[in-house]
């Protein structure tokens, strides 16, 4: 890629994940001056639309995450400017920022979920109708991924009943799953290969209440497990990632049991890339480095929309012809 080509490195986003985000993107930027590559910071926010216009930036590099930046709006607004960028595309993030469209997708392509519900907070009937046959424990998380926790497990309807509650001070639908034993293991991987696993600790992982701004930053280690049981779960995690359309770099979380069973619990089609990240733990793995791995999501930078994959800006088009706006709901009629 031309070192001439002037990049934007997207960060900031959600207050939740602010924190993170900024040294994440101070992170990619030291490492494309290092490559030669001139850039630029742009913080997310409800002004981005007017700094974009202003950055005359050629490519996007998306360091942000969480709400705006990792759900698909940054990526539509990157699309409708045709500005290529790095990461997933907006189908893809939208789907994988929302734990129930995530479960349904991969329920479809018959792939080892936890059992569960939606739940809504202006639901009808009662909590013990609703819950029904599932039992106990189980864990409570909101519908939308984020990072607030991994989850509540929660033993009983009273403990359930204070879950929901805590769910819907943040948001409308919370997701009930039965609670199963396992080990939380993270797979990275870029441009649909896997790197390799690390395991995350309980308190950072789906059933551990976790602190604001948290996630990724929890001390994981290698996970030991016999050649055919690894490769079977990295098949697994690819297979995931390739069901939901990720694309670049991307996270799939998973429990891994001892009885040689696994089961898909979230994918981050936005990953933290901070040196200390699973993702770069699980790219030291496979022999790659930090600048490597940038060089190598800033190279998947692309367009989109429409099913199709360009990576030049696209220029500027000028309508023609009469207004059809004024007119258009007369003539309907």
């Amino acid at each position: 890629m031309s070192s001439s080509r002037k990049i934007g490195v997207f960060l900031g986003g959600h207050p939740v994940e602010r924190d993170a985000s900024m040294r994440a993107g101070q992170a990619v930027t030291a490492a494309l001056l290092q490559m030669g590559h001139e850039t630029c910071s742009l913080f997310v926010d409800r002004d981005i639309d007017v700094a974009l216009r202003q950055s005359g930036i050629d490519l996007a590099f998306l360091a942000v995450r969480g709400r705006y930046g990792g759900d698909g709006c940054l990526q539509g607004l990157l699309e409708l400017h045709g500005i290529p960028y790095t990461g997933s595309g907006v189908l893809a993030c939208s789907l994988t920022s929302n734990r129930a469209k995530t479960k349904e997708i991969l329920r479809l392509c018959n792939l080892p979920v936890a059992p569960g519900y939606v739940l809504r907070s202006d639901r009808e009937g009662t909590l013990a109708d609703i819950h029904g046959s599932l039992g106990f424990p189980v864990v409570v998380r909101p519908v939308s991924a984020s990072p607030l926790w991994g989850g509540t497990v929660v033993r009983d309807d009273i403990e359930l009943e204070g879950a929901l509650e805590d769910v819907f001070r943040i948001e409308d639908s919370a997701l009930v799953e039965r609670f199963l034993q396992g080990r939380p293991v993270t797979v990275g991987i870029l441009d649909g290969c896997a790197l390799g696993i690390v395991e995350v600790p309980r308190s950072g992982s789906w059933a551990g209440l976790r602190p604001v701004g948290t996630r990724g930053h929890d001390s994981c280690s290698p996970v030991p497990l016999l050649r055919e049981r690894r490769d079977s779960v990295l098949r697994l995690a690819t297979q995931a990632y390739d069901a939901l359309g990720c694309e670049g770099a991307a996270c799939v979380e998973m429990l891994v049991s001892e009885r040689r069973n696994e089961i898909i619990v979230d994918i981050d089609a936005s990953p933290l890339l901070l040196p200390a990240s699973p993702l770069l733990q699980t790219a030291r793995q496979a022999g790659l480095d930090y600048r490597e791995v940038i060089a190598e999501v800033l190279s998947g930078a692309r367009l989109r929309a429409h099913g199709r994959r360009e990576d030049r800006r696209l220029a500027q088009v000028i309508f023609e012809g009469p207004e059809r706006r004024a007119s258009a709901v007369p003539e309907a009629h």
